[in-house]
């Protein structure tokens, strides 16, 4: 068999267990599958610089992979305490790979890289720990246009941060029932989505409008802004808005349980190891099946 040629350009990216990493051109056609040890776990994936970064954990480590090509990748051993620290959030900002790594009851802590490959020091999150629960998980971050970003994670949690600051502010009196599964940026404002159709918004960050929900079981796992509205796709439905406030529920088929959007094409996955594909959300299509579930999606370039 032939080497895989290297990639260039856009492309869709699908990692998961075993240390599952593969690349699509159209989303329906997947190659350069490569795995690693049994057990890797690659839940986080981010692309900046030509580069393609995939972090997890192996064991009692913390592990990140990087790619220039999709056919080459270099492995490391992340930063922090072996069984106690982990990769909480993966993200690019100002053309830089940014990781959030926390160990249990200590200050989250962002690491910074041009490459995926060397880190540099890590900036403490907060002033504070006790601000955050002990086991509130971070799980991502949205940027908006000014620069302002904003963290969200278990039981509520939510951080904010204003363009060239370092320090992050805790939003207090946050509920458990208004944590968010996903969280998006567009139109000048952040959506958010959640358990039985869950949506908040919130131009700066810090004031949230009050809560919507939809019906009991549809979870919103993804919050989509494709460029000219929102779509939050959920178990059963999908809900559309332009505005975060203002929204239309239409019922879905063969939802995923999570999903991206790039280059025209919805991306979804669904266990074990389903990928799906939507023109509009709503009707999914299974397209590849891999072995091993699907745990990060990304669009990026190479």
């Amino acid at each position: 068999m032939s080497e895989p040629k290297p990639l260039t350009g856009k492309v869709f990216f699908a990692g998961g267990e075993n240390g599952l990493r593969a690349f699509s051109l159209d989303g329906v056609n997947w190659t350069h599958q490569q795995n690693d040890r049994e057990g890797t776990i690659l839940d986080r994936v981010a692309f900046a610089n030509g580069h393609c970064v995939t972090a997890g954990r192996y064991g009692g480590e913390r592990v990140s992979f990087s790619t220039k090509d999709g056919v080459t990748w270099e492995r490391i051993t992340l930063p922090g305490r072996r069984y106690v620290s982990r990769v909480e959030v993966l993200y690019v900002e100002k053309d830089q790979f940014q990781m959030i790594l926390n160990s249990d009851g200590n200050i989250p802590q962002l690491y910074q890289s041009k490459d995926g490959l060397k880190w540099d020091k890590p900036i403490p999150l907060l002033d504070d720990p006790k601000v955050l629960r002990r086991d509130a998980h971070m799980r991502g971050v949205a940027i908006g246009e000014d620069g302002t970003l904003v963290a969200y994670g278990d039981y509520g949690a939510r951080l904010y941060r204003k363009a060239n600051q370092d320090k992050w502010t805790a939003l207090k009196d946050v509920k458990a029932i208004d944590t968010l599964i996903d969280l998006e940026y567009g139109n000048g404002v952040f959506v958010g989505s959640g358990l039985h159709a869950l949506r908040m918004s919130s131009q700066n960050g810090i004031e949230w409008t009050e809560r919507i929900v939809g019906e009991e079981g549809e979870h919103l796992n993804a919050m989509i802004w494709d460029g000219q509205q929102f779509v939050g796709v959920g178990q059963g439905a999908t809900y559309f808005s332009n505005d975060g406030q203002s929204w239309n529920r239409v019922e879905n088929e063969n939802a995923p349980t999570a999903a991206i959007y790039g280059d025209g094409l919805f991306i979804g996955v669904l266990w074990p190891g389903r990928i799906l594909t939507s023109k509009d959300g709503v009707k999914w299509t299974e397209v590849h099946k891999f072995p091993n579930h699907i745990l990060s999606l990304g669009f990026g370039v190479l």
